[in-house]
């Protein structure tokens, strides 16, 4: 039998953030001076790591995931006792994770398929930015994140291109505030990964060509 039977009992909500102050704080206190329940709490929150990295994973899962998700799991004598909430716990973390490593590509857009690092003109001499193309079948989706523009003035935006050759296809537009700095996911054709470059122009009308002021472009790269 455990010595410190109650404050065992509180380290699986411990490693997991879901005490209340005052129970968090005893338990840390507890902490400083047992090395064998310290111990059990740093083994809990590695178990709890791997699993919370299981879960957002967007990698295919291997066959053997589930033997080795329950092989991470601590051991513990018999004769030690489990509380019945740890073991629900438990169970509910391994379901959770090896879901999650199946349908995370689905829920969060699929895998990512091709990126870009933004290099300025002299237009935007300052400014930088990111792609990312992820996705799955029909569904395409194209992350932009980008600092340093020029704050859009009335009636004018930005559009990102798909760019090959003379060849570009919009890959949606977007505005950019005082701060000079934009997050946005848009929508993609299923063949946007299979551009080599992109790049970013200043618009001011709906013509659906691209115009000649151009502010950010790079060369895209699958992964």
């Amino acid at each position: 039998m455990s010595e410190h039977p109650q404050t065992r009992d509180l380290l699986g909500p411990y490693v997991m953030g879901a005490l209340e102050p005052q129970e968090e704080r005893e338990v840390e206190d507890h902490l400083e001076r047992c090395p064998s329940c310290r111990e059990e709490a740093r083994e809990l929150r590695l178990t709890h790591e791997h699993l919370a990295d299981l879960a957002y994973t967007t990698e295919t899962p291997p066959p053997d995931l589930k033997e080795r998700v329950v092989a991470e799991i601590p051991r513990r004598e018999a004769r030690w006792r489990i509380p019945s909430w740890a073991a629900a716990v438990a169970a509910a973390f391994i379901v959770l994770a090896v879901l999650g490593a199946i349908l995370a590509p689905d829920l969060f857009g699929g895998r990512a398929l091709a990126s870009a690092t933004l290099s300025p003109t002299d237009r935007a001499p300052h400014a930088g930015g990111e792609v990312s193309i992820k996705g799955s079948d029909d569904n395409m989706e194209v992350n932009l994140e980008a600092w340093g523009l020029p704050p859009c003035k009335r009636e004018q935006y930005y559009e990102l291109w798909l760019v090959e050759g003379k060849e570009r296809v919009s890959a949606g537009t977007f505005t950019v505030g005082e701060s000079g700095r934009v997050d946005v996911n848009m929508n993609a054709p299923s063949f946007a990964d299979s551009y080599p470059k992109v790049g970013i122009t200043a618009e001011w009308d709906k013509d659906p060509r691209p115009s000649d002021a151009k502010m950010l472009s790079g060369e895209l790269h699958e992964l």
